[in-house]
């Protein structure tokens, strides 16, 4: 009788407390994976990031020539290699489309993006001459069902089309 004395508690309180113990442990796990997740954090855009994407404007390269960003919007300078300017706006829906598409699959942050599209140009200081610009949306992408509307008819699609001078 000592002996059990010396142990605290005895017989079934052992095992009504062994049971609170359990449950206890096993409600605070229960509570903390019911926690909710953490919010997702934006994508990290760069012109590092974007490169891969939109390809890098090198030489004969089309591609992203720079990019900025701001409070609604991202803003890209984007420099397509055309030897022949008969069918620009053509050329410039078949080589864009596929990247404006793949922008806003990868980037889930991006809904709405400016394109600053330059043609080369011998007689420029800087080698390019501004053609067109326009904004496309991340809706107007959606819009169009992710067809090749945006590869026949880029231009007729996108807002806020400018052309240079």
């Amino acid at each position: 009788m000592k002996t059990q004395e010396h142990r605290g508690v005895s017989g079934p309180w052992r095992l009504g407390l062994a049971v609170l113990v359990g449950l206890a442990l096993w409600g605070s796990v229960a509570c903390r994976s019911g926690k909710p997740a953490p919010p997702k954090t934006k994508d990290m855009l760069s012109l590092a990031a974007l490169t891969p994407v939109l390809g890098e404007a090198k030489d004969t390269s089309s591609g992203l020539a720079d990019f900025t960003q701001s409070e609604k919007e991202i803003i890209l300078s984007y420099h397509i290699y055309l030897t022949d300017r008969t069918n620009a706006d053509a050329e410039i829906a078949r080589d864009l489309a596929p990247k404006i598409r793949r922008l806003y699959g990868h980037f889930e942050s991006v809904d709405r993006a400016s394109f600053e599209v330059s043609l080369p140009d011998t007689a420029s200081s800087v080698g390019w001459k501004p053609y067109v610009s326009f904004v496309l949306t991340r809706k107007i992408v959606k819009e169009t069902g992710w067809s090749d509307l945006l590869d026949v008819d880029l231009l007729a699609v996108a807002i806020d089309v400018k052309r240079a001078d």
